[in-house]
């Protein structure tokens, strides 16, 4: 898988902000926050495999750090879905407190 766009973010979710991320940016539940063995807390296919893959996912990588990635298998997303993409991850995170720290898009 190839990342098409990234974005890392520092903060907790506090009450219920994990779920309306997820919701803001269009990612299935995973994960459980009290479990610290959990990285991966949400996920989106844009395109299924047999048209060439592209995801969407949220991963923990401590209590207080983040990223999300769009990755595409073969074909990335047109440039305009995805920077689409990108600032709805932006707004996404703002709204539930969190800072980002980084970010990158191809």
């Amino acid at each position: 898988m190839n990342d098409q766009v990234w974005v890392r973010m520092k903060g907790e979710f506090g009450k219920g902000r994990l779920s309306v991320f997820r919701e803001d940016v269009g990612l299935t539940r995973r994960g459980r926050l009290d479990d610290e063995w959990d990285q991966e807390f949400g996920r989106r296919e844009l395109r299924p495999k047999e048209q060439g893959k592209v995801e969407l996912k949220l991963w923990r990588y401590a209590d207080d750090d983040w990223m999300i990635s769009l990755t595409y298998e073969r074909d990335p997303l047109p440039a305009e879905e995805a920077a689409e993409i990108r600032q709805s991850i932006l707004d996404a995170a703002v709204r539930a407190g969190l800072t980002v720290t980084a970010q990158s898009s191809a």
